[in-house]
């Protein structure tokens, strides 16, 4: 027969268990349900996707047009499937401009541009 002695320590363990738990959730502590943190973004995918925001923010599909961004501008070259397009001609084009190509060197810094060509060359679709 179990002795109430062990019984009273047994509950008072259980107790003391439970309260634990309850005292981690209430504080915030991470629940062994919860998932595993995301892992950290693939940096030359946040490139690309910064490049994509640049691209709609300033207006580039006004006159390009690159089926991605959902652009259908006429008044500069199409993007898609260009295969005169390079990453080294985007950053430079971008920067410098050329004929009614406005210049954004003086308004995109060097990674900005860099993102911007490297969002054009993986969607372009050459």
């Amino acid at each position: 027969m179990v002795s109430l002695r062990v019984l009273a320590g047994t509950a008072r363990f259980a107790l003391a268990t439970v309260g634990a738990v309850a005292a981690l959730a209430f504080v915030g502590g991470p629940s062994l349900a919860q998932p595993a943190a995301a892992p950290a973004a693939d940096p030359a995918t946040a490139k690309v996707e910064k490049g994509r925001q640049i691209f709609a923010d300033f207006g580039c599909g006004s006159c390009h047009s690159l089926g991605d961004a959902g652009a259908t501008g006429h008044v500069g070259p199409s993007l898609d499937g260009n295969n005169n397009l390079s990453e080294e001609f985007v950053t430079e084009r971008v920067t410098n401009g050329a004929g009614q190509m406005p210049a954004f060197g003086g308004q995109l810094n060097k990674e900005e541009i860099a993102s911007v060509a490297a969002y054009v060359m993986k969607v372009a679709g050459r």
